[in-house]
C-alpha cells in the first residue's frame, strides 16, 4: 500500500518507521495524547479491552491508535477520503491491532456507532455550525468522560489581547442555539466539493462555524448530562505558568472534560 500524504500525525509504524518523520515527537509524546490518557485511565476502570472509545474527526489516526496501544477498543471516525486513506495505511502497517478500528462517515452519524465508554473530540467541535445541538448528542453516546480539545470564543467584557491580537478572524458576539459566541468562515458558499476534499483541516459541509465563549461552552457541556465538568490544564505542562498567557488566549483553544456520575 503505497504511503499517502500525513500533514499532523507522527506515528510510530510496526516496522519502525514514522507516517511523518523521525526526529519530529511521536504521537505517544503528543501532549494532549498524555492528558486524553491520564484522564482515561483516572475514569475509566476495568478490562480496556471491553472499553470503548472513540475518536471523532480522527484525521489521519494519530490517537485513535495510541488508544487502541493502551489497550481500549478503539473507533476513530473520518469523512474526507485523503485522511482516511492515512487511517487505512496506519492500520495496515499495525497489525497487531485489532482493536483498532476505522469508519469513513460524518461523525454526525455518531448515534449509528452505539454507546462509548469515553469519547475523545479533539479539533472537531469548532468545525460545527450547531455546536451545543452536537454536544446533546455526545451526552447520548457518551457513557463516562467527554474529553473536548476545541477553540473557544471571548467575550468583549474579558479578551485580554483584544480581537486584533488573536490568530483567528471572528464576527461580533452573537448568539446561536440560545448560547453566546462568534461565527468563524470555513469557506464560500459556492467552494465545491472536490476543494473541500482537499481541506483537510476545515469543515465537512457548513460554510461557517460557531465558536461558543467559554462560559457558554462549559454550561452546554453540562447541559448535555456530564455533571462533572472541568477544563484541563496539564497538556500545558511543563510551564502551566507561562501556557496560560498570550498564546492561550490568542489561540483561544482548551482541553474541557465533562464526567457523568451515573453512566
Amino acid at each position: 500500500m503505497e504511503k499517502p500524504l500525513f500533514t499532523a500525525h507522527n506515528i510510530l509504524l510496526d516496522d519502525g518507521t514514522y507516517t511523518k518523520d523521525p526526529s519530529l515527537p511521536a504521537m505517544a509524546k503528543d501532549p494532549r495524547f498524555i492528558s486524553a490518557k491520564n484522564i482515561f485511565g483516572s475514569t475509566l476502570q476495568g478490562d480496556r479491552s471491553r472499553l470503548r472509545i472513540a475518536d471523532l474527526g480522527c484525521l489521519e489516526g494519530g490517537y485513535a491508535t495510541e488508544f487502541a496501544r493502551l489497550g481500549y477498543d478503539s473507533l476513530g471516525i473520518e469523512v474526507r477520503e485523503s485522511n482516511f486513506s492515512a487511517c487505512n495505511y496506519v492500520k495496515s502497517k499495525t497489525g497487531d491491532l485489532n482493536n483498532l478500528n476505522f469508519s469513513r462517515d460524518d461523525v454526525l452519524n455518531i448515534e449509528r456507532y452505539g454507546r462509548f465508554d469515553g469519547v475523545f473530540c479533539c479539533g472537531l467541535l469548532y468545525h460545527l455550525d450547531k455546536p451545543k445541538e452536537y454536544l446533546k448528542v455526545l451526552g447520548k453516546v457518551t457513557r463516562k468522560v467527554l474529553i473536548l480539545q476545541t477553540h473557544f470564543a471571548l467575550t468583549d467584557d474579558f479578551n485580554p489581547l483584544g480581537l486584533a491580537d488573536t490568530k483567528f478572524q471572528l464576527s461580533p458576539l452573537q448568539e446561536n442555539e440560545g448560547i453566546e459566541g462568534r461565527w468563524y468562515q470555513e469557506f464560500d458558499h459556492d467552494t465545491k466539493v472536490s476543494d473541500k476534499e482537499n481541506m483537510r483541516w476545515s469543515s465537512w459541509e457548513n460554510h461557517r462555524s460557531f465558536w461558543p465563549t467559554r462560559e457558554y461552552l462549559l454550561q452546554s457541556i453540562y447541559d448535555a448530562g456530564f455533571e462533572t465538568v472541568m477544563e484541563q490544564f496539564d497538556s500545558l505542562k511543563p510551564n502551566i505558568i507561562q501556557g496560560l498567557g498570550r498564546n492561550y488566549y490568542s489561540a483561544m483553544r482548551g482541553t474541557f472534560i465533562g464526567i457523568k456520575s451515573n453512566p
